[in-house]
């Protein structure tokens, strides 16, 4: 970690030992008490596997994604990913007895979240949620890797990275995704997940209103000659597509849960302030990975697992299509590398996501 420790505590919660390290007092108090409260509610309904949770809370996560650079086989903009998400739960797959929380402060203070105890209690429900969520068809798509093939224009247009991480999101760790939303649902922090969910549709509102500033700009490069027409409505997709297809992620693990009412205010939500701001594709594709979601099981055995994953690739490559982008996506068995096992240990030999390990660890 790059800032020094302001902070150590340890305290039990039953039989879990909390042991919480942090780079800073401010706030900190707030964030330890929905952690013992999340712990403890998971506890009392016998789903929790930890006898030890380590948490960090540290300015950002660019020590843990250095970390995963040198300890896994993802690949880089997978792992630099991980700096831009709030928490990031790190564990053994083959031994939930210990759990690592990184807890992303600045990220938190900078949207507003560090300030709120509820939306605190979402993030840490829906990460402890992961090892919980661990199934055969988790386990099955995280030995699955997406390759990509592109051609000239994509390249140009430089957003083969960008669609990787894409692919990736929507399809390999969506599973573990639903599930693990779908099990803290269920588990009794609906309402903070929907006070989580309802702020981040309320960000997008926002955001979309700053895309006609994009819009200029691209059109800006078009009459330079950098850019062509059809360039710039392929990247516009895809920049929707990137910013909002997460939410079939969230709605579908609803409706999984059987909380209806809650994913139709999201998504009426989404229509009334996002979706009409941009490319329709852009929707109709979170429609068919929102139903998508609902028909995952969670035993399904890896021919069924990867056969699943290659109809969401097709999805995503279909609407590429549209915009002229031939992009081919497939789904392949994950090449093992020779690298350390991440641990998640008190001093990390080293993820809201699932970065996953080449040798079963998973993030």
């Amino acid at each position: 970690m790059s800032n020094a420790i302001e902070h150590f505590s340890r305290a039990r919660i039953d039989d879990t030992t909390l042991q919480v390290m942090a780079d800073s007092q401010k706030g900190l108090a707030r964030l330890i008490e929905e952690e013992k409260s999340v712990i403890r509610h998971y506890v009392g309904l016998g789903h929790w596997p930890h006898k030890r949770v380590n948490m960090f809370v540290i300015e950002n996560l660019k020590p843990l994604v250095a970390q995963i650079k040198r300890t896994t086989a993802v690949s880089s903009i997978v792992a630099e990913d991980v700096d831009c998400r709030p928490m990031v739960n790190v564990y053994d797959a083959a031994d939930l007895s210990e759990c690592a929380v990184f807890v992303n402060r600045g990220m938190l203070e900078r949207d507003g979240t560090w300030g709120d105890a509820l939306a605190l209690r979402a993030l840490l429900a829906h990460e402890h949620g992961h090892p919980l969520s661990e199934n055969e068809t988790v386990h099955a798509a995280r030995e699955l890797a997406v390759e990509i093939s592109e051609d000239g224009a994509v390249s140009e247009a430089s957003v083969g990275d960008i669609l990787h991480l894409l692919a990736n999101q929507i399809c390999l760790h969506a599973p573990q995704e639903v599930f693990a939303n779908e099990i803290a649902i269920r588990a009794g922090f609906g309402s903070a997940l929907f006070h989580l969910n309802r702020d981040a549709v309320a960000k997008s509102r926002l955001g979309v209103s700053k895309r006609p500033t994009l819009v200029q700009s691209l059109d800006k490069r078009v009459a330079e000659g950098k850019l062509s027409a059809e360039q710039t409505a392929a990247l516009l997709l895809i920049v929707d597509l990137q910013a909002h297809l997460g939410f079939a992620l969230e709605t579908a693990a609803f409706l999984r849960a059987g909380h209806p009412r809650e994913a139709k205010a999201l998504e009426e939500s989404l229509s009334e302030g996002v979706w009409v701001h941009l490319d329709p594709e852009a929707k109709r594709l979170y429609e068919t990975l929102r139903e998508h979601y609902l028909r995952l099981k969670g035993n399904l055995t890896p021919a069924q697992t990867k056969a699943w994953a290659s109809e969401v690739l097709a999805f995503l490559a279909d609407v590429l299509r549209q915009k002229n982008l031939p992009v081919r996506f497939e789904a392949v068995r994950r090449r093992p590398e020779p690298k350390q096992t991440l641990r998640s240990q008190s001093e990390p030999a080293a993820a809201h996501g699932s970065v996953s390990d080449a040798n079963g660890g998973s993030l």
